[in-house]
């Protein structure tokens, strides 16, 4: 079958995932050209408003295994998350800056933030989150669009560049929102995370490939990204996932161990494990700082 990639246009693939988690139509392909994996096919227009608006929060919930649709309660099941995050992005934020967020959910990281910049501001297409933000004094919109003219130091994006139909147009559009000098700070899933790329897991992978994802980027290829989109990206190695994690995977071929050995493993070896996932690149995520470049323009 002939498929072109979105991003480069290139036709030579090969497939990597077989099985897509609610998309059985679907599977996912590395570009030849390019090397970005990919979704193919993916969801209309229509389908996707449809399922960003109405039925993402169910669709979380039943891959998480928590509840997605009570914003309030989100606040507290992403505690953790919240100060994993700001452990990244505290030292890069200062007083005046105006801060906004694309995937802001309830506005549970914009209220984490709020007091250390000069204005947040939320973008989330889900009326049950958005309407919450609203409620706590977090101004947020539908989509970006609804801010035209507007511009933010620091516009933060998590785990919202693997979602988008086409990435590099999608960062040139957020570029357009950027004031002079502004970052960008964004992280998104790692391809080459170890329980894909290293344990190779049947079960993982059949997890992992989902229908909501239609880009998985390694570090090579969303540099790549970054740099078209006319950024100047620094990679970081993160990892979100704790070894207990990891450990109910490999034994029991399903998510939801985080924590689960707590008591018995020690920080120390926490620690190194994330270390030698991170240092090889092994780890879940990458966590990026992207500013404009001087040929891109303003």
């Amino acid at each position: 079958m002939e498929i072109a990639c979105r991003l480069c246009g290139h036709r030579g693939h090969t497939v990597v995932g077989e099985e897509v988690g609610n998309a059985p139509e679907a599977k996912v392909y590395r570009c030849g050209g390019c090397g970005v994996v990919f979704l193919h096919p993916i969801m209309t227009p229509a389908e996707e408003k449809t399922f960003y608006a109405a039925e993402f929060e169910a669709y979380m919930s039943a891959r998480a295994g928590t509840e997605w649709n009570d914003p309030e309660e989100m606040y507290k099941t992403n505690a953790a998350e919240t100060t994993r995050r700001k452990r990244l992005v505290d030292p890069l934020l200062r007083r005046d800056q105006t801060v906004l967020e694309i995937g802001s959910s309830n506005g549970f990281f914009l209220h984490a933030i709020r007091d250390q910049v000069a204005g947040v501001t939320g973008v989330e297409p889900s009326i049950a989150f958005r309407d919450y933000a609203n409620s706590v004094g977090i101004e947020t919109v539908e989509y970006l669009e609804d801010l035209k003219g507007r511009r933010f130091d620091v516009i933060i994006i998590y785990y919202v560049l693997e979602h988008m139909r086409d990435g590099g147009a999608y960062l040139r559009e957020v570029a357009d929102h950027l004031a002079p000098g502004g970052q960008v700070l964004l992280e998104v899933p790692n391809v080459e995370d170890a329980l894909v790329a290293w344990y190779d897991l049947p079960e993982f992978r059949k997890f992992y490939w989902q229908k909501a994802h239609y880009y998985y980027y390694a570090p090579a290829t969303l540099q790549a990204l970054a740099d078209s989109a006319g950024f100047r990206a620094v990679l970081t190695p993160e990892q979100r996932y704790d070894l207990s994690n990891h450990m109910i995977w490999m034994r029991d071929r399903r998510p939801g161990g985080a924590g689960r050995f707590a008591d018995r493993f020690t920080a120390v070896l926490e620690e190194a494990y994330a270390d030698a996932l991170c240092r090889t690149w092994g780890c879940d995520t990458i966590f990026a700082v992207l500013t404009r470049r001087a040929d891109a323009g303003a």
